[in-house]
């Protein structure tokens, strides 16, 4: 096992092994995860960061955000 910093978690909140489940249910569903990392996951871990909790109405705001910036 290798050592140091996870850097996925300190970018994402999330576990290596659990972002190659989500990076694998993005490709199956041809959706790119790296839109799905950066417009909210990103934002959601930094506000959990922030606030230790993220209201409902904090996250659809940020999934609200996220839609519109869905590449076409």
């Amino acid at each position: 096992m290798s050592k140091g910093l996870d850097r996925v978690f300190l970018h994402y909140g999330v576990r290596k092994e659990d972002m190659a489940i989500i990076e694998q249910s993005c490709q199956d569903n041809e959706i790119d995860a790296e839109w799905v990392k950066e417009n909210i996951l990103k934002p959601y871990h930094e506000e959990r960061n922030n606030q230790k909790v993220v209201e409902e109405k904090k996250l659809a705001k940020i999934l609200k955000k996220a839609l519109k910036n869905l590449p076409s």
